[in-house]
């Protein structure tokens, strides 16, 4: 997707590009709770079995993510591939810091998402005309037939071969899953085996985190938001996806046998991600509400914030949970977690009971499964 932009950087010294990454002043509410996060920053270090110290254990949580994502950080670089990752960290920071450049590459969002988005809450839309929009996007379209056949929604194993049918199925607010879904999974690096294998778990990621997200608020006094925070939850690990991207097509620019597993891009992706994704939905004139709970994603560094957010901005604190929740999940799908790890995910990021019900509920499924 980006190899024509990094074509041109890496043929080009590098000059400082002006930082604007900036939020609304009407986005503000945050920073007022700056000493409440600064307090937990200064918590017990915490040391992993690798020997390396985090500042607190959702540093610790969010390392063990990117591991799971990216593979396991090599101990030993050798010195060029040491150099190599800092050339190419410096050049996509250097781009991150003009996001304009990256937006301007990204796919125009369909109409028919857009018309979606406004529909959401609309009991009144035009069904034939939403359905044509659709049909306008072979990709999209097939991934509404794909959730109209899924179990989830397709209880009847009856087989669904065209949107009509689809609609009539999942229901306006299925209908737009399916729409989200097959837009946003265009995102996602497909250009080796190696890379798809690692694209596709951001993917899954995006997956669990949009239906984990409908969930908690469903069970919660805003349940009439739920299909938008599924929408929320898709989205808001766009900036993965494509700063992702931005690795592999640099990767098969210098050097096509490198893998983006170091921890120098693991912390960039981290530290990046979250504000790119806002203003990847600020380039594509998303909802206020929804632009409102990205930036509370990229300006909340520790989950000891969401008590007092909550009652200001409940959607985005759930969409923060349901985040952690996917993260968990996935790992859990991997391999074994400890028992004392979990409860520390339980106390430490987890606030509402929404979202420690459903970890209680995906432990439960775990354990189902592996009897």
């Amino acid at each position: 997707m980006f190899n024509k932009l990094l074509s041109q950087l890496f043929q080009k010294p590098e000059s400082s590009t002006p930082n604007v990454y900036f939020f609304e002043e009407s986005r503000q509410d945050v920073d007022s709770d700056k000493e409440v996060e600064n307090k937990q920053a200064n918590t017990n270090h915490n040391i992993n079995h690798d020997g390396l110290m985090f500042h607190s254990f959702e540093d610790e949580y969010q390392q063990n993510f990117y591991d799971y994502l990216l593979g396991e950080s090599n101990r030993v670089e050798s010195p060029n591939d040491h150099e190599l990752s800092q050339l190419i960290s410096s050049k996509i920071q250097s781009l991150l810091k003009n996001p304009k450049l990256i937006l301007d590459v990204l796919p125009i969002l369909p109409l028919s998402l857009t018309k979606i988005i406004e529909q959401i809450n609309n009991q009144d839309f035009d069904t034939e005309a939403l359905i044509q929009l659709i049909q306008q996007e072979p990709a999209i379209a097939a991934k509404v037939i794909e959730l109209a056949n899924s179990v989830y929604y397709n209880r009847n194993n009856k087989e669904i071969t065209d949107l009509k049918s689809a609609f009539l199925l999942l229901g306006a607010n299925g209908l737009s899953e399916g729409v989200i879904n097959g837009f946003v999974n265009k995102l996602v690096p497909n250009s080796t085996i190696y890379f798809r294998q690692y694209g596709q778990k951001i993917w899954q990621h995006s997956l669990s985190t949009g239906i984990t997200a409908k969930a908690l608020v469903a069970k919660s006094f805003i349940k009439d938001s739920a299909a938008q925070a599924y929408f929320i939850g898709l989205i808001c690990n766009l900036g993965d996806l494509v700063i992702y991207q931005l690795l592999t097509d640099a990767f098969a620019i210098v050097h096509p046998d490198c893998q983006p597993n170091s921890t120098l891009f693991k912390n960039l992706m981290a530290k990046e991600s979250k504000r790119l994704t806002y203003f990847i939905a600020k380039h594509w004139n998303f909802p206020d509400s929804i632009l409102d709970a990205l930036a509370l994603q990229a300006k909340v560094k520790r989950a000891a914030l969401l008590p007092t957010l909550h009652h200001k901005m409940p959607l985005a604190c759930y969409v923060y949970e349901a985040k952690i929740i996917s993260q968990l999940e996935l790992r859990l799908a991997h391999s074994a977690i400890d028992d004392e790890y979990i409860k520390e995910v339980s106390t430490s990021l987890l606030f509402t009971d929404e979202a420690n019900n459903q970890l209680q509920q995906v432990l439960a499924d775990k354990q189902l499964k592996k009897n």
